[in-house]
């Protein structure tokens, strides 16, 4: 208990230890600041009253540094501390390239603003010089998912001349969902997907809790999300990058997700339909592999009804040909006596091949044709 007690101890004592010393040497140095001053303003030889008032600015100057000094030096010290040890080293790495090129131009400002006469060439080149360093630090910082983009764009073509990888495009945010479903990679290969997959780390959080959750069904869920995940990153023709982008006062991994498409400009792939309404709404693009199968899956499947004009002869069972609006041939048997007319078909099976595909189907009450199972 007792060696605790001296370790809780220890760091507080240390910390008074430095208080005590700053605040002494602001009570030494704004003392003489007093008393240099006063001395002075006062005449030669002094009089009595201009040594009190001598006196009176040294214990001014004194009491008022014994007061503030520590909170004037330590203060922004441990807030810049606390700051640094809150950043995450890209945003450091940014900050620094960013105060390494405004020092640059800073130093070929100074150049011709010392020319200037009097105190402008003697204090401006410093002002100026330090206002660029800030802004070119902030403003990096500000723009650095952007600089990542780029650098990781004039990558990309290295990459594809060393492992014959394709590049990359622009960056999309990936929701929960998108990595549960588990199309995406077969989208990516595809190469109708040309771009950076970027996971937050909430959303993978969130993952863990569905894989560690007491719900079978959630719990495989996550399992799944997490393998599919793990095999992605393995993937050479997939790119990942788990960031830890985060927005602060916003709750939920949906809304962040919105917050920080927002923020960064980017897609949002997901198949949550709620999720993909809100960021619409918002004017986010949204990339649904639901929407997506619906817009490649086929014209129609067996047990589908739809009406069709008949236009020509068929070359056997009587058949008579129709089209889709998409062109797609639809052969309907026992429909040759019925050219010109518009009849109502069951969709009996689906051909398909390289060269496109083929619709088979009985015109309804007819035998064979079923209202079971038919699709209205």
């Amino acid at each position: 208990m007792s060696e605790m007690l001296e370790r809780r101890f220890v760091p507080r004592k240390r910390l008074i230890s430095i208080d005590f010393w700053v605040r002494i040497l602001g009570m030494f140095g704004l003392g003489y600041l007093g008393w240099w001053f006063g001395s002075r303003v006062s005449s030669e030889p002094r009089t009595v009253d201009e040594l009190r008032a001598t006196l009176l600015l040294a214990l001014s100057g004194a009491g008022v540094g014994l007061i503030i000094t520590h909170r004037v030096i330590l203060d922004p010290i441990r807030d810049l501390n606390r700051r640094l040890r809150g950043t995450n080293i890209s945003d450091l790495v940014v900050l620094a390239s960013g105060g390494f090129v405004g020092t640059i131009f800073g130093a070929l400002l100074t150049i011709p603003l010392s020319q200037l006469p009097g105190a402008l060439g003697s204090y401006l080149p410093v002002i100026v010089a330090a206002l660029a360093i800030y802004f070119s630090a902030i403003g990096t910082l500000g723009h650095k998912n952007d600089l990542i983009t780029w650098t990781q764009t004039l990558r990309a073509p290295k990459r594809r001349a060393r492992s014959d990888l394709p590049t990359f495009g622009r960056a999309c945010l990936v929701d929960t969902s998108a990595i549960i479903d588990g199309r995406i990679s077969a989208v990516m290969h595809s190469g109708f997907l040309d771009s950076v997959l970027i996971v937050p780390r909430f959303v993978l959080n969130e993952l863990q809790l569905l894989a560690d959750s007491s719900d079978d069904m959630k719990r495989m869920r996550g399992r799944r999300g997490l393998d599919l995940l793990n095999e992605m990153q393995k993937d050479p023709l997939v790119t990942i990058e788990i960031t830890s982008d985060d927005v602060s006062g916003v709750r939920g991994v949906d809304q962040k997700l919105v917050a920080l498409a927002i923020q960064q400009g980017r897609a949002l792939i997901t198949n949550d339909k709620n999720l993909s309404q809100v960021a619409e709404l918002q004017e986010i693009q949204v990339l649904n592999l639901n929407v997506l199968a619906d817009a490649v899956r086929p014209p129609a499947i067996a047990g589908d009804m739809m009406i069709v004009n008949i236009r020509e002869e068929g070359r056997e069972r009587e058949q008579g040909i129709g089209y889709l609006d998409d062109g797609t041939m639809v052969v309907v048997e026992d429909a040759r006596d019925r050219l010109g007319e518009d009849v109502r078909i069951v969709v009996s099976r689906v051909w398909a091949n390289d060269r496109g595909r083929m619709v088979f189907g009985r015109i309804m009450g007819s035998a064979g044709a079923s209202l079971h199972g038919a699709k209205l």
